[in-house]
């Protein structure tokens, strides 16, 4: 099955793609690049409200790492099945994550090692992915992590008594798009984007500020893979204190953050985005070197 096109902005391509089932008996949908017989698997977990087609550059920049990709539209966005901006439980997010390695392990015939790359909301998923199951991951790369928000004062009180009533109920999405990126076709393609969600509902935001909690409660975290972070200075998405906080708690094989001066929050899709390609790839190869 060969992937639809993709809006301006976007390069490369994912060879395969297709769907595959959850816990639940839910489709998702999800897109691949296989790479040599063997080699690493850098499997990618994107933010709040996007999909794996604003992921399709990867290829491009990542073509000469001997690696294969993968990514999926997690449930209720891009083409899956699911309620959109919804979620019953954070918990169903870990176990699609769950199910989709373990589709991925026999989709190759083998135990491919897997770098974990998680994007905004998609390094909360992977934050708490790799807690619980560290035996399974090389490397954990997080991305603009969501691991803290600003919010005004009280909202946190007000979502949590909305959810025992109407836990359905949508707020109009509070990303910004030119919080985003100074790119500015990377910020037109966002606003173009008719897969893109751009609502959060009470239950989603009460369940990403109580696993958000469950690591600021934590006194420390320890992982046996490198760990490594990737961050815009002038992020405005998400809280970026919270995200130091919990990078100088971490005891890991090794660790690095790295800070790109002047950039907004989606670092890969900035202008001087070759940067942080670059800064991937010397993760990448840095963590192969620590895990011999």
């Amino acid at each position: 099955m060969m992937c639809s096109p993709q809006p301006l902005g976007y390069q490369g391509d994912f060879p395969e793609c297709g769907f595959f089932p959850t816990f639940d008996r839910l489709k998702l949908f999800y897109r691949c690049c296989p790479g040599p017989q063997g080699s690493d698997m850098l499997l990618m977990v994107h933010g709040h409200g996007e999909h794996s087609g604003r992921y399709q550059k990867f290829v491009s920049f990542l073509r000469d790492q001997n690696l294969s990709l993968a990514i999926f539209d997690v449930r209720g966005n891009g083409q899956s099945e699911g309620e959109g901006a919804y979620v019953e439980s954070f918990e169903d997010y870990l176990k699609d994550l769950s199910c989709f390695v373990d589709f991925l392990r026999r989709r190759f015939h083998n135990t491919r090692r897997i770098i974990l790359l998680g994007h905004s909301l998609g390094g909360l998923i992977a934050i708490h992915w790799a807690m619980r199951y560290p035996c399974e991951i090389q490397t954990l790369i997080l991305s603009s992590p969501c691991l803290g928000v600003h919010l005004p004062p009280g909202i946190a009180g007000i979502n949590r008594f909305l959810n025992r009533f109407i836990p359905h109920f949508c707020y109009r999405n509070p990303v910004y798009p030119p919080h985003l990126s100074h790119h500015p076709a990377e910020v037109k393609a966002y606003k173009e984007d008719k897969l893109i969600r751009r609502k959060i509902s009470v239950r989603l935001l009460h369940e990403m500020l109580r696993y958000m909690t469950i690591l600021e409660e934590q006194d420390a975290f320890q992982f046996p893979f490198p760990v490594y972070l990737l961050m815009g200075e002038l992020e405005k998405v998400v809280d970026p204190r919270k995200t130091v906080s919990i990078y100088e708690k971490i005891r890991a094989a090794d660790k690095e953050i790295r800070t790109f001066p002047g950039f907004y929050h989606e670092v890969f899709n900035e202008l001087g985005q070759e940067m942080v390609f670059d800064t991937l790839k010397y993760f990448i190869q840095k963590s192969h070197q620590v895990q011999g």
